[in-house]
């Protein structure tokens, strides 16, 4: 068998060939062979995939560098073994580009079938990103999943997502990007889009930024979506509407931010449950429909400050209690 972790490169960079692919297969048998890639693809994914921009450092140039210079050390000690060298330049691209946000998400092996299915799970309480083979970017809410499988960009471009994201859709006009979820599909060629859809939820929307895509519930009948407009479908009576809207409201999330317009504490408190792995609980149920905030909130202010804030607005009182690693409860009286 050739070099596993040359493979592992090329195949990170789309670039590894059908012979490859198979010894990848094989060595993916052993379960510390497939904990190990699951390692490497978590830290070339982070390095490289960090931002909405290209890595400030090519991987190729970062490679070659660290290859050079072990190449150096080689006539004082013992090479690093290629494994080593990967990771070197994998943490390098880390460094070099990730954002203030941080992305993580996990890789499985699906059905026991190496390259077979990926499942890109988001963890519970920071957004990710990954770039897909194609080139498109997705940007995932905490808790939310995407799955795709080894023929993605072969012949057709199709995801399955569970949750929220935001995609930023490479056109190719010969291969339509499909998004599929329980209820629905959302059928694209190149555009930037939102779409939350929760099992389990009585609401799933999909907000278009930019270009155009058709949205197609289980039922059958097609719905065609312009820039600014939100298409809602209602889960438990199986209804559509679609609106204008301010998508800046929708999307906000995927640069860190939190914007409230008119939104009652309640809502706001559900929200920020999910962000802040924190348990908000009404000692006073009135005021979770009896006031209403508007404003933005940067993602890397604490909730200690966002609480400071919504106190200006609203006469409340607040008592917090740390559980870590439970969720902190919060008492609104």
């Amino acid at each position: 068998m050739r070099n596993i972790h040359e493979i592992i490169a090329r195949f990170f960079q789309h670039q590894a060939s059908q012979d490859e692919l198979k010894e990848l297969d094989q060595w993916l048998d052993d379960d510390q062979n497939a904990q190990e890639f699951a390692d490497l693809h978590k830290l070339w994914s982070w390095s490289g995939q960090a931002a909405d921009k290209k890595p400030a450092v090519p991987f190729s140039d970062t490679w070659k560098k660290i290859a050079t210079q072990q190449t150096t050390k080689n006539t004082q000690a013992k090479r690093l073994n290629t494994s080593a060298i990967l990771r070197y330049a994998a943490i390098a691209f880390l460094v070099l580009n990730l954002g203030w946000w941080g992305s993580h998400f996990f890789y499985q092996k699906q059905n026991q079938m190496a390259m077979q299915d990926f499942s890109i799970r988001a963890t519970p309480h920071a957004n990710s990103i990954v770039t897909l083979p194609d080139q498109t970017l997705v940007y995932l809410r905490p808790g939310s999943t995407l799955d795709y499988d080894n023929g993605f960009n072969a012949n057709k471009r199709e995801v399955l997502l569970n949750g929220e994201a935001y995609f930023d859709v490479t056109r190719q006009s010969d291969k339509p990007f499909i998004v599929k979820t329980d209820l629905a599909q959302i059928k694209v060629l190149g555009t930037k889009f939102n779409v939350l859809a929760q099992q389990g939820a009585p609401i799933y929307q999909t907000t278009l930024v930019e270009g155009q895509v058709e949205f197609q519930p289980n039922s059958g009948k097609k719905y065609l979506l312009h820039p600014n407009q939100m298409l809602e479908l209602n889960t438990q009576k199986n209804t559509v509407t679609i609106s204008e809207v301010n998508t800046n409201l929708y999307v906000a999330w995927k640069d860190g931010k939190i914007i409230f317009r008119d939104e009652t504490l309640g809502n706001i408190t559900k929200q920020l449950e999910k962000i802040y792995h924190a348990q908000f609980i009404y000692q006073n149920p009135t005021l979770a429909d009896s006031y209403r905030f508007s404003g933005t909130i940067h993602r890397e202010t604490s909730i200690g400050e966002v609480i400071k804030m919504l106190k200006i607005s609203i006469p409340m009182e607040v008592e917090r209690k740390e559980r870590f690693p439970e969720p902190d409860l919060i008492y609104l009286k």
